[in-house]
């Protein structure tokens, strides 16, 4: 229910405002930014209008480049698509146990299906993230519930800038607060909130039955962690609550909860001390400024050279005392009291060596492309043929260079963001589980599309589930992930090769090897996908069906042979009788 309560609107509106405190030094930063890297939202310190111009102060786009670079090869590496992203495995205790790695192989599919749907707009959602990312440091991934009638678009990605955003940490440096602003028209809230008037200020719906649909009003959205009641159900029984209040009006609209935290934001680099992160893009912002003022230089001495300015002789005085060096430019001279054989026009050069800025230039365009890491992002040396094991030292030297970025993006991210994918689709039905109201229309409509024998969840799985226990593990099989575990992969076959070099000589060496670890450690280790593998149930199925089959073979040729035994038998005895008989 909406709340006039002015103590409890005014604590958050308090709270918003220690928040934006906290983010102001941040501000300046992120404005010289956007100038130079991401123009379209320099909107920090100053106001934009749609459709404005925004490129006048931009001589050299290798910044804004190098940003977009940069984030296109991240998402091309860290989530080029879900399948070849992540699996789920279930968890040590699980492992083995009845069924359930045929489940979690089922389940896996269906967070293919939903997060690769272009309606869920995850890979535009990341794209922004990383470019985010890259320039500010900072930004996030909302993962959100899709419409309640949907079976094909059950999970919607938005992602989060930090222009609209105040962060706040839990003492494990996570980010467990999130405070968001909106601009809305009265025409908006009327819209948003159409099912639910109580939750409209008395002045919202005064300025819409007076004709003020355009009138703006700012909206606080919260997120924040909270104490869930046990034994209750509902919002009270939430770890995160959200809270919608009209600022401009003080008043407390919605009241609402999440299960789990809807919001994950990432921090490129990070200090202890500091809520926000910082970037790529910071690092390389001299340069980038550097390269901008140099390049603007550049094009003024190109224009004098190609239309340096003139001088005329004449009686007058010299050109009003002042001379004018820009391209074009007519300055007149005094010739008076002298004979000269001058032209009476005549150019002025006023731009000197032009080789030096240059080569610096080129220096600068290295120094900002560095970085943003596209020297170990991007792999150009197509002039260089090399080994396989070659390649593969490349591949680990560019997974330890980058290993600590990659390894921040999954545990603040992508970690969580899969997890809360699996728990929307688990409480929605679409992963075997038969909950009232919601879960069980989808259900029931599940049913006649996959089968219900595919949606049975194993009992190990449930039990661990409503004990509140994982029951599964995020693996990563992405290219980024596989330059991490280049030296796994190097050192499986290293190892593999010599034990077989060396059964010749030790027999019994081979066998310390598991074949199915081995097996699964290579798919691991390789990037290959796991569904192409056996699940241990089915192993153990096939294994027992060759071993019958083998042992009907066998019983066949034990037959034949004593078939043939006894024919021979048969046969020498006949001869023997012959031969008495004569």
């Amino acid at each position: 229910m909406p709340s006039e309560v002015a103590g409890s609107v005014q604590y958050y509106i308090d709270r918003a405002v220690e928040l934006e405190d906290i983010k102001k030094p941040w501000l300046p930063h992120f404005q010289s930014l956007a100038e130079i890297y991401l123009t379209r939202k320099m909107d920090f310190t100053r106001m934009i209008v749609p459709g404005q111009f925004l490129q006048a102060d931009v001589f050299d786009n290798t910044g804004q480049f190098s940003a977009y670079l940069m984030a296109s090869v991240f998402l091309s590496m860290m989530w080029p698509d879900s399948s070849r992203t992540f699996t789920l495995e279930p968890v040590r205790r699980l492992k083995g146990l009845p069924g359930v790695e045929e489940y979690f192989k089922f389940a896996t599919e269906e967070m293919y299906s939903a997060m690769d749907n272009p309606k869920a707009g995850l890979s535009l959602a990341l794209m922004e993230y990383f470019l985010d990312q890259g320039i500010f440091g900072t930004s996030g991934v909302a993962v959100l519930d899709g419409p309640e009638d949907s079976l094909t678009n059950p999970v919607l990605y938005d992602a989060w800038s930090i222009k609209t955003m105040t962060i706040a940490e839990n003492a494990q440096g996570f980010v467990d607060t999130v405070y968001y602003k909106r601009e809305l028209t009265v025409r908006q809230i009327m819209i948003e909130y159409a099912n639910s008037p109580d939750l409209i200020s008395p002045k919202v719906k005064e300025q819409f039955a007076n004709g003020k649909p355009d009138e703006k009003v700012t909206v606080l959205y919260v997120i924040e962690p909270k104490s869930p009641t046990k034994g209750m159900k509902g919002v009270a029984a939430m770890s995160v609550r959200t809270l919608h209040i009209d600022v401009t009006n003080r008043f407390q609209m919605r009241e609402g909860g999440y299960h789990e935290m809807p919001i994950f934001v990432g921090r490129m680099f990070k200090s202890l001390d500091e809520p926000y992160g910082r970037s790529s893009g910071m690092l390389g912002l001299p340069d980038a400024e550097s390269l901008n003022v140099l390049s603007e230089a550049i094009l003024v001495a190109s224009e004098k050279q190609l239309d340096p300015p003139l001088g005329v002789l004449d009686d007058g005085r010299l050109g009003g005392g002042v001379i004018d060096t820009s391209a074009g430019a007519l300055n007149v001279f005094n010739s008076a009291g002298r004979m000269s054989n001058e032209k009476p026009i005549f150019p002025l050069f006023t731009v000197g060596e032009m080789q030096s800025a240059a080569e610096q230039k080129k220096e600068l365009k290295g120094a900002v492309a560095q970085a943003f890491f596209l020297d170990r992002l991007l792999d150009l040396n197509n002039q260089t043929q090399m080994t396989a094991y070659e390649t593969s030292v490349r591949n680990q030297m560019r997974g330890e260079a980058l290993g600590a970025i990659f390894s921040r993006h999954e545990k603040e991210v992508l970690t969580p963001l899969v997890q809360r994918t699996f728990n929307i689709l688990w409480r929605r039905g679409q992963l075997g589980v038969v909950k009232t109201g919601i879960g069980a229309r989808i259900m029931a409509a599940w049913d006649k599309i996959v089968g219900a024998d595919k949606l049975v969840v194993p009992a190990a799985v449930l039990q661990a589930a409503a004990q509140g226990l994982d029951v599964f593990e995020v693996k990563y099989i992405s290219p980024a992930k596989r330059f991490m575990q280049a030296e796994k992969l190097q050192g499986i076959f290293t190892a593999t090769d010599a034990i077989v070099a060396l059964a010749p000589v030790l027999p019994g060496i081979t066998d310390n090897l598991n074949p199915d670890t081995l097996a699964h450690d290579i798919f691991t280790y390789s990037g290959a996908p796991k569904n192409s593998l056996r699940t241990s149930d089915d192993v153990l199925k096939f294994r027992a069906a060759n071993a019958q089959k083998q042992a009907q073979a066998d019983k066949l040729a034990a037959a034949e042979q004593a078939s043939k035994i006894g024919l021979n038998s048969a046969n020498s005895r006949a001869a023997l009788g012959t031969v008495k008989g004569a």
